[in-house]
């Protein structure tokens, strides 16, 4: 002790103090404490992964699939985990009331309050196992997460770059506008018939209705996709009609005739509007919305990334 009383004067026990908190710290960098164990994943879950991936798709997941999967179990376990410690299923009512269903499931005369249902499913760790907590617990976890990032603001410049950059993406399909008359027993030269009449008649659309029957659909149909059409009419109706429409895309008025799978219809065109590029006045929220979740997901896996270090992590 004699070297240290010369550069650390005062009694002995302060030079033993010392001596013991340099050791301790160099011992504690030496050995820190092991990190807490996130993983191995659960199997049961990876396992709801896989058939969900084969029913969508119809394919066996590949080994890059696999450890999106693993990534994607091993992020929730964390999240929860995370959630845990900042004690949030003791202030989220949904985890509240999930376990009091819980309890009184399992014991439908209890006449124990809520408050003791909860206490006593807690005490039974019900909010460690039940799925439903649990994916509870990493939403709220990942909306804290996400809430502070800031996605939300998002600047005009950035939403006329992600314009400029899908733009070929944003094109507004054909549309249509048309009115018909339903015949539903007539043949196609009966129809033509009638339709001869009509126009010869001058009647508008509605006035022709006299010369049909009722049709469950309804007679007016305004800026229609094909695709609509094709669902209340059928492929047929709506392949005929696009063949007329297109012929003369500028023209109204009555067209023809044209079966469907429910019988004849006369058809009167009132617009067709073509495919065309869409501005971004049009697809702004749409935009808006996919830089959001991007930055959202961004924020996300940067906070996940930085926890994880915390943690030993095994993937197996």
């Amino acid at each position: 002790m004699f070297f240290s009383k010369r550069l650390l004067p005062g009694p002995v026990w302060t030079h033993f103090l010392a001596a013991g908190c340099l050791l301790y710290l160099i011992l504690g960098w030496l050995f820190p404490p092991p990190k807490p164990v996130l993983g191995p994943p659960s199997e049961a879950r990876l396992d709801l992964m896989v058939s969900g991936f084969v029913r969508m798709t119809g394919e066996t997941p590949s080994e890059s699939d696999m450890a999106r999967f693993i990534d994607l179990e091993l992020r929730d376990e964390l999240l929860f985990k995370e959630a845990l410690k900042l004690k949030l299923h003791l202030r989220d009512v949904s985890v509240e009331q999930r376990l009091i269903r819980n309890m009184r499931f399992l014991d439908p005369t209890t006449e124990e309050t809520d408050e003791a249902l909860v206490s006593r499913a807690m005490d039974l760790n019900q909010h460690l196992t039940d799925e439903v907590i649990r994916r509870r617990l990493v939403q709220v976890m990942s909306q804290l997460i996400t809430a502070s990032s800031g996605a939300d603001l998002i600047s005009e410049s950035e939403l006329e770059q992600a314009y400029e950059e899908r733009k070929e993406e944003f094109i507004a399909p054909p549309r249509v506008s048309f009115s018909h008359v339903f015949l539903s027993d007539a043949s196609p030269a009966e129809a033509e018939e009638v339709l001869n009449q009509v126009v010869a008649e001058g009647l508008t659309p509605r006035e022709a209705l006299n010369y049909g029957t009722a049709f469950l659909a309804g007679f007016d149909f305004r800026d229609v996709r094909w695709n609509e059409v094709h669902s209340r009419f059928g492929r047929e109706f709506a392949e005929a009609l696009a063949t007329l429409v297109e012929q003369d895309p500028s023209r109204s008025g009555w067209i023809g005739s044209i079966a469907s799978v429910y019988g004849q219809h006369l058809i009167y065109l009132d617009a067709y509007q073509a495919e065309r590029p869409q501005q971004l006045d049009e697809v702004v929220e749409q935009l808006r919305w996919d830089i959001r979740t991007l930055k959202e997901e961004e924020a996300l896996d940067e906070v996940v990334q930085g926890m994880m270090a915390s943690y030993e992590v095994r993937r197996q």
